[in-house]
């Protein structure tokens, strides 16, 4: 039997399945007791006119294979999307929905990626983008977020060994949730255009505002060059409470890249349910959506208060909560991954490991707020009762 290097140099299990294990390890009075902060999976319910097309979709017909690219009615809506959110014009044959924000950031690197050449990826963040490099055994770069580069970290670029072919960046940030500053996407794509590679831009959270302010985000085809060196990805897992629907959408405004994607997405798979789809339409063009999804960021804003006037009053450095669910923030455990499970073993509470997101997460921890308040209080709580090691 053969087994792919890449593959077998992924010598640990993905992230949250890893605090999944350590959960299975407890007692049933333990698992009974537990709060859990970690994977975010948004908990209140997906908006009823969403479910209710969705059904309907279902119900109405036959459902055989659905276009490689996805609806057109859906690629409307989203072309729709940018000129009202972002004042970018985009053709509705410039969007490409697939299965998941997930599935395609970890496919644009079977594509615009060869074996030897050189990834930059944000570092930390979401850990596919370095899966998906290592899996093709391809050069990691990671760019060095910290507090004091407020997680927009430079590099030289002339520095890197072989080939640059992905650039891959994640505002806001997931797990930080720092929104980067326009600057810095500019000088990214300048160079992109300079090394003629192309950025992955994962935008997965630019429309979650918990506390329903304005959003800070925006879309690097907003930015000149964006739609040269541009490969934006976007979910309406997390506005919208969709995250077992798997859908999500790819824009690609350089036709020469687009072409290959084309290419690729029409062989791997036969895209997205048009059910599904017939979801994220009443998302983006159903009225009725948009004041539940406005409902839903203001108990979310009232959870993101309760969780970082708790880890202020613990003394924790922490980013987040304004653009993304996540507060991430810094403990004396010098290890992550012990102060998980120590945390978790102490408190009953799960929380994520910053080093699953990347060497510069080591020391950190991310937590979300997909509990509700009273659960969010208890969990301050308990961590306000635990005795954390003196730094």
């Amino acid at each position: 039997m053969r087994i792919n290097k890449g593959f077998q140099a992924w010598d640990h299990p993905y992230l949250f399945q890893a605090m999944e294990q350590a959960y299975s390890a407890l007692d049933a009075d333990q698992k009974c007791r537990v709060i859990n902060l970690g994977i975010g999976d948004p908990d209140l319910p997906t908006p009823a006119p969403i479910r209710d097309a969705i059904a309907r979709e279902h119900k109405s017909r036959y459902h055989g294979y659905p276009t490689s690219q996805g609806r057109l009615d859906l690629r409307e809506a989203l072309a729709n999307h940018y000129a009202e959110r972002f004042g970018v014009n985009a053709d509705p044959d410039q969007f490409y929905i697939g299965p998941g924000a997930k599935t395609d950031l970890f496919d644009l690197n079977a594509v615009f990626a060869e074996s030897g050449d050189s990834v930059i990826i944000l570092d930390p963040a979401y850990p596919v983008y370095r899966d998906a490099a290592g899996y093709r055994q391809q050069r990691i770069h990671f760019l060095r977020g910290t507090f004091e580069n407020y997680y927009q970290p430079e590099f030289d670029p002339d520095a890197i060994e072989g080939k640059i072919a992905l650039i891959y960046l994640c505002y806001p940030n997931n797990p930080t949730g720092v929104t980067a500053e326009r600057s810095y996407i500019r000088t990214m794509i300048d160079t992109a255009l300079r090394f003629q590679c192309l950025i992955v831009m994962d935008i997965a959270y630019a429309d979650f505002v918990p506390g329903n302010h304005p959003s800070s985000a925006f879309s690097i085809f907003e930015l000149p060059g964006g739609e040269d060196v541009g490969i934006e990805v976007g979910s309406f897992s997390k506005p919208f409470s969709m995250t077992g629907d798997r859908l999500s959408w790819v824009l690609i405004k350089n036709p020469a890249v687009r072409k290959y994607w084309h290419r690729y997405r029409s062989n791997r798979d036969s895209g997205a349910s048009n059910y599904d789809q017939a979801g994220g339409l009443a998302a983006l063009t159903d009225p009725a959506v948009k004041p539940i999804v406005q409902s839903n960021f203001e108990i979310y804003g009232r959870r993101a208060n309760i969780l970082t006037n708790g880890l202020k009053m613990l003394g924790f450095p922490m980013t987040g909560l304004l653009n993304t669910p996540y507060a991430w923030f810094k403990t004396p455990f010098p290890n992550s991954v012990d102060a998980a499970r120590t945390i978790l073993s102490e408190t009953g509470i799960i929380l994520t490991p910053g080093s699953g997101f990347g060497p510069s997460g080591e020391g950190f921890l991310r937590a979300t707020i997909f509990q509700p308040e009273s659960r969010l209080v208890q969990a301050i709580d308990r961590l306000q009762k635990f005795n954390f090691p003196t730094k």
